[in-house]
């Protein structure tokens, strides 16, 4: 059986896409199943948002305009206080 999730602990999901038919899709859906979602355009972006929320999940674009999606995940790896309490 799944617990259901309540507002206060919801999980937060950062969607990192450059499409806005993706990321509404994907919004829609994960805030229709009761996850926190939060929305970043680039990677850039990607990167300041978890300076104040730090997501349970980030969900990457494979292809995006700016700094690219391995450069994004390798400063997302590098900042320790995503993976440490």
């Amino acid at each position: 059986m799944r617990a259901e999730k309540s507002p206060e602990n919801a999980s937060i999901l950062l969607l990192v896409d450059d499409n806005p038919i993706s990321l509404n899709a994907l919004f829609e859906y994960l805030n229709d199943s009761g996850y926190e979602v939060l929305i970043a355009r680039n990677g850039e972006s990607a990167i300041r948002q978890t300076g104040y929320s730090r997501p349970d999940i980030i969900l990457l674009d494979i292809m995006m305009p700016g700094i690219d999606e391995f450069e994004t995940c390798r400063r997302l790896k590098a900042d320790k206080a995503l993976w440490y309490s």
